[in-house]
């Protein structure tokens, strides 16, 4: 079964709602990447609302909306859906409006459980909810607090489980690893969390257009497709940030897009859709053939160099599904046209 689909016009035209990752989809580290402004301008034009999602809980709508037009890009407030929006609607939804809730985080998730028409309290033995995120200032005694609100009985919502962030030094500690260290004094994790991957965001998006088609555009596997998928809704994965082509070969089923772009430019173009040959174990796409023989990939044919990967990772994701083929531990591919395209 083909994983890849293709789109004969302009992606975004098959779709009437588009949820935007930010940081390496958008901008990468607060620079805009250049195709991001005129792609999301011209999505009205094709019947496709942008939707900004993000897992950022530390900034308000406002603020990442007015960030955005700084860099260029046209963006309402209305057009974005942090994390903190949606554990506060969590927490309306299982606690209903007036309901005391303990706040470990940024003042934009304060304000976000305050509009959904909760109250904010600093007693953890009176918290009925917990809206859980994570700010370099945090302390011990803030884990503490959540932890005892959390074992009175209090409804632990988080806004992400991300291990790390990035910054200019690395990876450091985020929010999901001081959530390590209250799960281990617990004994438990979560109630609920917000964020990529899982569907709560991409429900919250959805429910802006009902009914819609919404289709996920990302830069991690792990989070934007794996978070689509489990929300059964198509994704585009772009290679404008963590991952590459080559380690697109390699996803696991639940990682796996629907499309693969180089940007964001990609909503406003069209994608050959890879055709397999069960019988002969080939997949052919816009000139290329990719082959599997042997316990290999071979890589014939010329044309555009996206869409010899659209083959590849189809041929790939067959051959790991159907024969068990690891390429992580295989020189994935071979042939004359693979080690051109991979030269370049």
């Amino acid at each position: 079964m083909t994983r890849l689909k293709g789109a004969p016009e302009a992606l975004a035209g098959a779709y009437d709602q588009a949820l935007l990752d930010l940081d390496g989809v958008v901008y990468l580290l607060h620079e805009p990447i250049p195709e991001a402004a005129a792609t999301i301008a011209a999505l009205p034009g094709l019947d496709c609302e942008p939707v900004f999602v993000t897992n950022n809980a530390s900034r308000s709508p406002a603020t990442v909306a007015d960030a955005l037009r700084g860099m260029g890009v046209p963006a309402e407030d209305e057009q974005v859906l942090t994390s903190a929006q949606v554990v506060a609607e969590v927490l309306r939804k299982r606690l209903g409006e007036g309901a005391p809730v303990l706040v470990t985080g940024s003042e934009a998730l304060g304000a976000a459980v305050e509009a959904e028409g909760l109250t904010t309290t600093k007693d953890p033995k009176a918290a009925q909810g917990i809206a859980y995120g994570m700010i370099p200032t945090v302390t011990w005694r803030d884990l503490a607090d959540l932890t005892i609100a959390a074992r009175g009985g209090a409804v632990w919502v988080a806004t992400n489980l991300d291990a790390t962030l990035p910054t200019p030094d690395g990876p450091l500690p985020g929010t999901g690893a001081l959530a390590g260290a209250i799960t281990a004094a617990l004994g438990r994790g979560p109630d609920a969390v917000a964020g990529k991957p899982e569907p709560g965001i991409y429900q919250a998006a959805m429910e802006r257009r009902p009914g819609g088609r919404p289709v996920m555009v990302g830069d991690r596997p792990d989070s934007d497709i794996e978070g689509a998928n489990r929300a059964g809704i198509d994704s585009l994965l772009v290679f404008t940030g963590v991952a590459s082509p080559r380690q697109a070969l390699a996803l696991p089923p639940e990682q796996r897009p629907t499309y693969l772009g180089w940007s964001l430019a990609a909503l406003t173009e069209a994608h050959p859709e890879p055709v397999r040959n069960e019988a002969a174990d080939r997949v052919e796409c816009g000139g290329w053939t990719a082959a599997f023989d042997g316990g290999r990939i071979s890589l014939s044919g010329r044309g555009a160099e996206l869409d010899a990967w659209r083959a590849l990772c189809e041929s790939s994701w067959a051959a790991a599904d159907t024969v068990g083929y690891d390429p992580t531990g295989a020189p994935v591919p071979v042939g004359d046209a693979a080690e051109e395209l991979l030269a370049g």
